[in-house]
């Protein structure tokens, strides 16, 4: 089996010696006499800079310990720190020297070598496998740019005779019988430290954790504007957490090698098609104006045609009116979990935005507008006192309203609260009415029974006064037997109990039958 260690004496200035090593025989560059980061110039930056400059909230955002720290740009100009190599002399890193605190900083000699270095180009190293711009973003022999050139082939092909996985460790694509690295060749996670590594989104789309473009814009200028990618991917109204990048854009499998970049992906072109889940109906992208025909935002309101390169926010009527037209009028959370009661902001949920209209928390059961999950009880006024009474069964949401045989039923979303009693509520002739305070002559509480008149109770009241026995009839009723002893075999039996004071309570074979519209023995 190969391995690199066997060939710890040649260097990484041999390995193009080493005849099939692929990578390795790549575009040798001469050794350059200019001087280089690594072995000139990062002395020189940690010696006087680092301690100001560090890692961690450097100074003018700019950062002495590494190479691509050093190369990147300044605060507040952006521009960056160790161009125009043709006038070093306005380069950031050396104009600086001119101003204080700088001035003095540097010695003839350390200024000198700094000056020569950014007139070469800032390498990075002497060049001898590689040229030094191998890992320079701005370089035409950025590696970025060569694999692209080859289709990513070296990256992605072990048997590719440039495979990259011939000398480095850490390659999506490790070549079969080669176990160590080639002495001085990096791992490739040690700067693709993404989960994915090389083939992370932020690798060739983004930056750091960030999977969407733009690329960082310093090292990637051509990069151009990104357009509303933040809009649709960071979390906001949208999505509580972004919408996908499958929403607008084919994805590839997760996987290795061809799995990531293969087909379209990875060509160069770029591909609009929309998730037909989330953006419903017929969607098309115009690349030359950049404007986006897309039932997300063709919804009746005021920019049914936002241009990509439109970033500016967007409101609740960007896309339809609030409320749209011949719609529920009443407060949004009466039927939406995720809108203010104004519809003028949302919490950024899953529901909005997920390729159809959902009610309440969307689960499709009546709980999701009216009650809690899958329960329809609201839980206002006397709704739980019915939904569980202590003394009768459940009462059923048809007693007093109508249930509508579908969501837009007529009366249905209408905003008005319609009482229609039905069932065990019209029981003995009973006439019930509401007056959308309180009940009255419903037989549920005592209408048409003799000694006390029914009772009105006030949908508010939760007291529990409604219940006590004597509120719809007497205790014992007029014309009933002298007994107290209710749970007698020939009365009620084991549908009521009495505790040794000989109060009386409903017991729960009892539910069933108390309230049920007829005198059962």
């Amino acid at each position: 089996m190969l391995s690199w260690a066997k060939y710890a004496w040649l260097g990484a200035a041999a390995c193009g010696l080493l005849a099939g090593v692929g990578a390795c025989s790549d575009e040798r560059a001469t050794a350059t006499t200019a001087p280089v980061f690594d072995a000139d110039i990062a002395p020189i930056l940690a010696a006087h800079c680092v301690s100001c400059h560090g890692a961690t909230a450097p100074a003018a955002g700019w950062s002495a310990t590494s190479f691509l720290a050093a190369i990147a740009c300044v605060e507040p100009s952006g521009a960056p720190a160790t161009l125009p190599s043709s006038a070093p002399a306005t380069a950031p890193i050396l104009a600086a020297l001119g101003t204080a605190p700088h001035i003095g900083l540097l010695g003839a000699a350390a200024q000198s070598l700094l000056t020569q270095w950014v007139s070469a180009g800032a390498p990075a190293f002497v060049g001898a496998v590689h040229a030094p711009g191998i890992i320079d973003p701005r370089s035409s022999a950025f590696h970025g740019a060569q694999l692209r050139s080859k289709r990513w082939s070296p990256m992605l092909d072990p048997a590719d005779p440039e495979s990259c996985g011939r000398c480095h460790a850490g390659t999506p694509a490790p070549v079969p019988g080669i176990t160590s690295a080639a002495p001085g060749a990096p791992d490739c996670t040690s700067c693709h430290s993404q989960p994915g590594g090389a083939l992370a989104c932020s690798t060739c789309h983004g930056s750091g954790t960030r999977a969407y473009p733009p690329r960082d814009p310093c090292f990637f200028p051509g990069d151009g504007d990104a357009g509303a990618h933040a809009a649709h991917v960071e979390v906001s109204v949208a999505s509580a957490s972004g919408l996908p990048c499958s929403t607008c854009h084919p994805t590839p499998d997760a996987g290795a090698g061809a799995a990531i970049i293969g087909g379209p992906h990875g060509d160069g072109v770029l591909e609009v098609a929309f998730d037909p889940q989330r953006v419903v109906g017929e969607a098309s992208f115009d690349a030359t104006s950049g404007g986006c025909a897309v039932g997300c935002h063709d919804l009746g309101g005021s920019s049914p045609r936002p241009q990509w390169s439109d970033t500016a926010p967007l409101d609740c009527n960007s896309c339809h009116r609030s409320p749209p037209a011949n719609h529920f009028v009443g407060a949004c959370t009466s039927c939406h979990a995720e809108a203010n009661a104004t519809g003028t902001a949302l919490s950024g949920g899953p529901l909005h935005m997920n390729g159809h209209v959902d009610l309440g928390n969307g689960n499709g059961t009546c709980g999701a507008c009216h009650g809690t999950g899958d329960s329809p009880w609201p839980s206002d006024g006397a709704h739980p006192a019915h939904q569980a009474p202590t003394i009768a069964a459940p009462v059923a949401c048809a007693s007093c309203h109508t249930v509508p045989a579908t969501l837009f039923s007529p009366g249905h979303l209408d905003g008005v609260v319609e009482v229609a009693f039905t069932g065990l509520a019209l029981s003995r002739g009973a006439s019930p009415a509401w007056n959308g305070t309180s009940c009255a002559q419903v037989a549920c509480h005592g209408a048409v029974l003799p000694d006390v008149p029914a009772v009105t109770p006030v949908w508010t009241d939760v007291s529990g006064a409604a219940l006590a026995c004597t509120a719809c009839h007497g205790f014992p009723p007029s014309q009933h037997t002298t007994s107290t002893s209710c749970n007698r075999s020939d009365c009620h039996g084991s549908e009521v109990n009495l505790d040794s004071t000989g109060a009386a309570s409903i017991s729960p074979s009892g539910l069933a039958l108390h309230i049920d519209g007829l005198v059962e023995p």
